[in-house]
């Protein structure tokens, strides 16, 4: 580089924000051969899974874990020379003044068997009886609901969006579900309820 270089001689490409998407991004476009800058408003990258010193220790400061349900992001950690860890003990959520097993098969809480023996003591019969009705609903009941909250109450009722999904969302996103975008925290869920 040279003192009379221009912008467009120093970048081809300008990722706005050093989250992790932001991060991928220029990740990617390093990987097809760009020059991409970076610009960053804080003064480091990292985002929501940022980490810093805390009382002399380095810690998270941010999200500790990540999904790995999907392949692409078990290849990017692959890429990175990320070692993939998926804890033995499952997710705990406190309900009801007491803790309970996250299902382990389920998006956000939600589960994916709403008849799961588990789930009795954490939902209640009539919360399980309420759940297991997402079955027999029509694929257009929660489809138009733009928050989780709302698409959760629709389809599976109050107990599961209160004891599984509010305490999992929250732990995640910091959020409650009602103030969290569907599309935005589980892509593809709504069009996997309208198939």
């Amino acid at each position: 580089m040279t003192a009379s270089a221009t912008p467009a001689e120093l970048a081809d490409a300008v990722v706005v924000g050093g989250g992790i998407a932001g991060l991928v991004a220029a990740r990617a476009l390093t990987e097809a051969g760009l020059r991409p800058v970076l610009l960053e408003a804080s003064g480091a990258v990292g985002g929501l899974v940022t980490g810093g010193a805390v009382g002399g220790y380095e810690i998270d400061l941010g999200a500790e874990g990540f999904a790995v349900r999907r392949r692409e992001v078990r290849e990017l950690a692959e890429a990175l020379g990320l070692r993939v860890e998926v804890p033995a003990a499952g997710s705990w959520v406190w309900a009801a003044g007491r803790t309970f097993p996250v299902p382990a098969e389920s998006v956000l809480g939600i589960p994916a068997d709403p008849l799961a023996p588990q789930l009795r003591e954490v939902l209640g019969d009539a919360g399980v009886a309420r759940a297991a009705q997402d079955a027999e609903l029509d694929a257009t009941v929660g489809a138009d609901a733009a928050d989780l909250a709302s698409l959760v109450r629709a389809r599976m009722g109050e107990a599961v969006l209160d004891r599984l999904v509010r305490p999992v969302a929250g732990g995640i996103h910091a959020a409650d579900p009602a103030d969290l975008a569907v599309d935005a925290v589980a892509p593809g869920l709504r069009a996997a309820l309208a198939a």
